[in-house]
């Protein structure tokens, strides 16, 4: 029986195209969407022109080379350093690295809040358009990507709501 079913969906898949299974189904990634929007763009470059987003940026960049130095001191003198000097060079390199981990987590904890505050912001206007296209489109389902192993490309909506997004935005200026 199951393989009588199985021959039968088999094929009514090569009788009909899939295309006629995709009608009313969209593919949206809603994060992507609302990142790519120009507001979240501005964002960002709000954040990376931050002074102090921009002074943790540069520590962390001395940081990192100043820790590069000392492995490669290490690497270089090690068969001289007695066994003090040794351990005060791996005490000063967990030191920079226990800092490094430290601004690193800061910057992306700065990241991720800038995203969650963009996410936010445009949540609202994204559900508005979302309804819209759903009753324009007359749409039967929306699914995530990542709820998917393929999807036509053609089935993807987002690059068409992050158009409509930063078109409410810009009305919403005027």
């Amino acid at each position: 029986m199951n393989k009588l079913k199985l021959l039968l969906i088999t094929g009514l898949l090569t009788v009909f195209p899939t295309s006629l299974f995709a009608d009313g189904i969209k593919v949206l990634n809603a994060q992507r969407a609302m990142l790519s929007t120009q507001y979240a763009q501005d964002e960002f470059t709000k954040l990376d022109q931050d002074a102090d987003f921009i002074a943790d940026r540069e520590r962390l960049e001395l940081l990192q080379t100043e820790g590069q130095a000392l492995v490669e001191k290490f690497q270089q003198d090690q068969e001289t350093l007695s066994d003090e000097e040794i351990a005060n060079m791996q005490t000063k390199l967990q030191d920079k690295q226990t800092e490094i981990q430290f601004l690193t987590n800061k910057l992306q904890t700065k990241a991720q809040e800038t995203q969650q505050a963009v996410i936010a912001a445009l949540s609202p206007s994204f559900q508005q358009i979302l309804g819209e296209l759903i009753q324009a489109q007359e749409l039967e389902m929306v699914v995530t990507p990542e709820a998917l192993f393929y999807a036509d490309p053609d089935l993807d909506i987002t690059d068409e709501v992050t158009a409509l997004l930063d078109l409410a935005a810009s009305k919403s200026e005027e």
